[in-house]
């Protein structure tokens, strides 16, 4: 049996379509116990009584969920913004995550270039990353943001081999030592 009958199609004129109507009404009623079923109890009141079709429910349901698109622009210009590299992060992760968020503007109609994008995300990476930041400034070419990846990955591969060298030439490996007193 086809439960979503009800929402495919319109309701048959019962004098005309007797079988039809009859697959019709019982679809909406299965349709419409299944939906008030699985509807968390929180949000049952906001449909109201009178809804006697499951196309009704369903409308009136996704009425309290309407986007609101200007404040979802915000809510993602302000992560985009506010995303800083954190210490633990490898760099490759951080470029994905606000590549993530990029397409999610993109998704809202805010279409950044790709260069643009891999500009921004250069600017927001650390000091350590300052000298990645010089080559690309004096660079004529615009990377792109995998270029950006492959370039950051490789510095922050060196950077983590020179701290390695640093530690061994200093003798300090980044444990306590055990001191023993006699």
């Amino acid at each position: 049996m086809d439960l979503d009958i009800s929402l495919r199609e319109e309701h048959p004129d019962p004098s005309k379509q007797i079988e039809e109507t009859k697959q019709w009404e019982r679809s909406n009623r299965i349709s419409l116990m299944i939906m008030r079923i699985r509807i968390p109890q929180q949000f049952r009141g906001v449909v109201p009584e009178d809804v006697t079709t499951s196309r009704e429910y369903l409308a009136a349901v996704e009425k309290c969920y309407e986007k609101n698109v200007k404040s979802e622009v915000e809510i993602v210009l302000d992560e985009f913004s506010s995303m800083r590299k954190q210490p633990e992060e490898s760099v490759r992760e951080y470029i994905m995550t606000k590549m993530s968020v990029a397409a999610k503007m993109k998704q809202l109609g805010m279409h950044i270039p790709d260069d643009v994008v891999a500009s921004i995300l250069l600017a927001s990476l650390p000091s350590e990353y300052d000298s990645l930041k010089n080559i690309c400034s004096w660079g004529q070419k615009k990377w792109s943001t995998h270029q950006l990846i492959y370039h950051c990955v490789q510095d922050e591969d060196s950077l983590k081999l020179e701290k390695k060298k640093r530690d061994l030439a200093v003798g300090d490996s980044g444990k306590k030592r055990k001191t023993f007193e006699e």
